[in-house]
């Protein structure tokens, strides 16, 4: 196995949209037969099971859903056949056959830009034909590869007019998820991306993004990590929401690390040094359940 970047990494690592190629669909750690050994041998209580509506304007939050006690073949099938989203997060930490996977990803993105990558976690998200993830950004940096199937995504700048402030802070400080207000408008500001097999794409910290499947099954590797840049730049906008909710401040995005961005990581720290609870947002509860004997694989919970 094998992944490889462009050499403008080093330059433009973090700042700009970079693709890979690599040969982890050849891989039989991705066959049918594996996936359902892979969802058999993963934790269930960690499997993150959702599904979304059609994509549109506003705010479109996943609707979070409970595997209970299937298998993994029934719950492989469950996605062929319905509109779900599984992510299981960490897989390169918690089912052993997939850790040297996600030493190659991560080693390729240190050896390629010249920064150490920490915080390595590689989720494998399995998901139906046709669904759509929501508009949302992400607080690590994130290499997207695509294993089976076709997906679109779609990338927009990383600025306030696409992710506001008071909306990225907010997420650094877990008081609310991943998703954001989406508006057409955005449109004519988005560069469009089809991913296939064999493909493996990077992008902007932070910058919000979308995604949509082709008509079939898709596996892929979301791989999420920091570089010291990155954690420094997450702990700045920690600490700029501290400042404006507690103190009425309206500071600005960090942009590249300065001596600022330094003071505000020390300030991230005394800050968490001091709460005793953080406000981090409720767990979502799950709101059905997959069910075979359904058309659509899914039950509402209650019913």
């Amino acid at each position: 196995m094998h992944v490889n970047w462009p050499g403008s990494i080093k330059s433009q690592f973090g700042s700009a949209i970079l693709l890979a190629e690599h040969t982890l669909h050849s891989s039989p750690l991705f066959s049918d037969a594996a996936l359902e050994a892979l969802l058999d041998a993963y934790p269930r209580e960690r499997l993150g099971v959702w599904t979304f509506a059609d994509h549109g304007e506003g705010e479109e939050a996943p609707i979070k859903g409970d595997a209970r006690d299937l298998s993994g073949r029934e719950i492989l099938e469950a996605v062929r056949r319905g509109r779900i989203w599984l992510n299981l997060r960490a897989s390169n930490q918690l089912v052993r056959d997939y850790e040297s996977v996600g030493e190659t990803i991560f080693d390729s993105l240190q050896d390629a830009s010249g920064r150490k990558v920490i915080k390595r976690d590689m989720s494998v998200l399995i998901s139906s034909p046709g669904i759509h993830v929501h508009y949302h950004l992400d607080v690590p940096l994130v290499a997207l590869l695509q294993v089976r199937g076709e997906k679109t995504v779609w990338f927009y700048p990383a600025t306030a007019d696409f992710a506001p402030d008071e909306r990225l802070e907010a997420i650094v400080l877990r008081e609310q998820e991943e998703g954001l207000v989406f508006r057409n408008e955005f449109e004519a500001h988005a560069e469009k991306l089809d991913l296939k097999p064999g493909m493996g794409v990077t992008w902007p910290l932070n910058a919000p993004h979308r995604v949509q499947n082709g008509a079939m099954m898709n596996v892929s590797l979301s791989c999420e990590f920091m570089t010291l840049p990155a954690l420094l730049r997450a702990n700045a906008i920690y600490a700029n929401g501290r400042l404006r909710r507690q103190f009425g401040a309206a500071p600005r995005r960090p942009g590249e690390v300065t001596p600022m961005t330094f003071g505000k990581a020390v300030m991230a720290r005394v800050f968490k040094g001091f709460e005793r609870a953080r406000a981090d947002a409720a767990p979502t509860p799950a709101s059905f359940v997959l069910d075979l004997s359904t058309a659509s694989c899914i039950r509402p919970i209650g019913l």
